[in-house]
């Protein structure tokens, strides 16, 4: 019966660590959506990028005009 009793606890171990383990990568795969971007994030960032320079243009030639 001790012999039953130590392979249900070394399975119960082994699901424990399984279950970390699925988590943990799960958690990796998550990670690596949020640092990937689709298409449409990707050409939706470079536009603020160029509307942003576009507009840091306008202001520097306005204070130069001024000064």
């Amino acid at each position: 019966m001790d012999r039953l009793d130590d392979i249900l606890s070394e399975i119960k171990s082994l699901e424990k660590r399984y279950s970390k383990y699925l988590k943990e990568k799960e958690r990796v795969r998550k990670r690596q959506q949020d640092v990937h971007f689709t298409p449409k994030d990707r050409e939706i960032l470079i536009e603020s990028f160029v509307i942003a320079n576009i507009v840091e243009n306008l202001i520097s030639k306005a204070i130069s005009k001024l000064v």
